[in-house]
């Protein structure tokens, strides 16, 4: 800071004049690698999140596409049925564990501490380490594919027995079945059924860890883009702690076919998860409700997301009674209620999130101040300046164009033949005559410019043009044509006729009321 007299930023009267920070000063080579592999900025490790997530989501979706193109037509087509089970076991695991999940912490990294004023996270250098384990560990799993065997194929749920030591998760049941002789999971004893229960006792819950950070996001983003506060925010937090506490008691509306749960009980609460989050759409709708809504990108990802987490509640209700999942159980129906709650939860929340934080997390959107007459070349606006540079000339090289036709065509005009050869008087145009060349150019033309002579009179009209339509140029030029096209419009003139004179011959139609 410097002042105008030269006196200090304190002195009485100064003027205080902002001066232009120093350009940081460049690391030595490979200095940004180092640091990203080291640091422990939950900023930046958030950003890393995010940018490894989605890698693992399109890995997914490309697995996804495979496997749709391999079912659009009956028989194999490019897939054996090991590659598909692998396929599918993959997609699973990819998009629930390597996207959804470490897409939260994405998030939770980079906007988390700044929401509380925290400045940083309370464990640094174990934050940072979670991240390298789930990179390895997810890279470790998709290079699967890398081997003879290929990738896992027991499905991503890892269902007993489909999973073998192979394929095992490693968790300490199935690792003492095994290698130890145990009799856990034994079909025998039941036990592949104790697998689901426990599979689905952490599964279930997942989901809603996955969707609670989520409806927190959409929670942030619609009372921006309303010009309003959310609304019910107190019955906001208690549906989420509702949701939270619920999704512990209901993971068993899974196993229904099975036999070995308590239908009612489970349905029960199934159906009592819906409370809370039909509360969640309640305050959304009511945050936007007479609101001054605009639509930015995140505002309209957000109403994707109301739309189609929607539909995955409402067949999601459906699954709840045992009646109607003994049904649609293990079809179709379950993986589009599946895919409607987690892809209309996670994929658009993310989208509207990385949209309406983007300029936070990375400062990319603050762009050139305008009207500046110079800028630094530290400040990394040089490539975008030349390319609209280049851009403008290029505008500026097409004008030239416009304005030689204009020329050319007004010095041509001079010398056409206007003759009265072929002419006709149309009605409305006095004394004056339309030559061929004249009919062609203003033939086809619905308005009123073009009842008139070209170019028009002082006054413009001759006389005043009769309107009796939306089209009364048209009209005017092709009066043979009035009926049959009153009738295809299908606009209902009314019974009324008068008569259209043209030069040979009269017709009567049909005219408006």
């Amino acid at each position: 800071m410097r002042s105008g007299n030269g006196a200090g930023p304190s002195s009485t009267g100064s003027i205080v004049e902002a001066s232009r920070p120093f350009p940081a000063r460049g690391g030595p080579k490979g200095s940004a690698v180092w640091s990203i592999v080291t640091t422990t900025d939950p900023k930046l490790l958030g950003i890393m999140y995010l940018v490894t997530t989605t890698a693992f989501f399109l890995i997914g979706g490309l697995m996804a596409l495979l496997m749709r193109g391999e079912l659009a037509r009956p028989g194999m087509q490019f897939l054996s049925p090991e590659q598909y089970n692998q396929l599918f076991t993959m997609h699973g695991t990819i998009m629930l564990l390597f996207y959804a999940t470490p897409t939260v912490f994405g998030f939770a990294n980079a906007i988390l501490p700044l929401q509380i004023g925290a400045p940083d996270v309370a464990f640094p250098r174990l934050n940072a380490l979670s991240y390298w384990l789930f990179l390895f560990g997810a890279t470790m799993a998709v290079s699967g594919f890398l081997t003879p065997g290929g990738a896992a194929d027991f499905g991503w749920t890892a269902y007993q027995p489909l999973s073998d030591i192979v394929h095992s998760p490693g968790l300490a049941g199935i690792a003492f079945d095994r290698r130890l002789g145990g009799h856990i999971f034994d079909p025998a004893t039941g036990g592949t059924v104790l697998w689901q229960h426990l599979f689905w006792f952490f599964g279930h819950p997942e989901v809603y860890i996955v969707a609670l950070p989520f409806f927190g996001v959409i929670s942030e983003i619609l009372p921006v883009f309303s010009r309003k506060p959310i609304f019910g925010y107190t019955a906001l937090v208690y549906a989420t702690l509702g949701i939270a506490g619920l999704s512990m008691a209901v993971w068993a509306h899974h196993m229904y076919a099975t036999g070995a749960v308590l239908l009612p009980f489970f349905s029960l609460m199934s159906f009592l998860i819906a409370v809370p989050t039909g509360v969640k759409f309640f305050n959304w709708i009511g945050t936007m409700w007479k609101g001054q809504l605009t639509f930015e990108t995140p505002m309209v990802w957000a109403l994707g997301f109301i739309v189609t987490f929607l539909f995955g509640g409402l067949s999601g209700v459906i699954l709840a009674s045992p009646p109607l999942d003994f049904h649609v159980h293990d079809t179709y129906f379950v993986v589009a209620h599946f895919h409607y709650v987690l892809f209309g939860t996670i994929v658009f929340a993310t989208f509207a999130g990385i949209y309406f934080w983007f300029p936070k997390m990375t400062g990319r959107l603050l762009d050139m101040p305008r009207r500046y007459a110079d800028y630094l070349p530290t400040d990394g606006f040089t490539t975008l300046n030349t390319i609209s540079t280049l851009g403008s000339f290029l505008l500026g090289a097409s004008m030239t164009t416009f304005v030689w036709n204009v020329l050319k065509t007004t010095d041509t005009a001079k010398s056409w033949p206007w003759t009265t050869h072929g002419a006709r008087q149309l009605p409305g145009m006095g004394h004056h005559l339309l030559t061929p060349a004249t009919q062609l150019l203003m033939g086809h033309g619905n308005s009123l410019e073009w009842a008139t002579t070209c170019s028009p009179p002082r006054h413009n009209f001759y006389e005043l043009p009769i309107i009796r339509s939306e089209r009364p140029a048209f009209e005017l030029h092709y009066p043979h044509m009035i009926e049959r096209m009153r009738s295809e419009s299908h606009i209902g003139w009314g019974t009324k006729t008068v008569h259209a004179d043209t030069d040979d011959t009269t017709k009567s139609v049909d005219a408006a009321p």
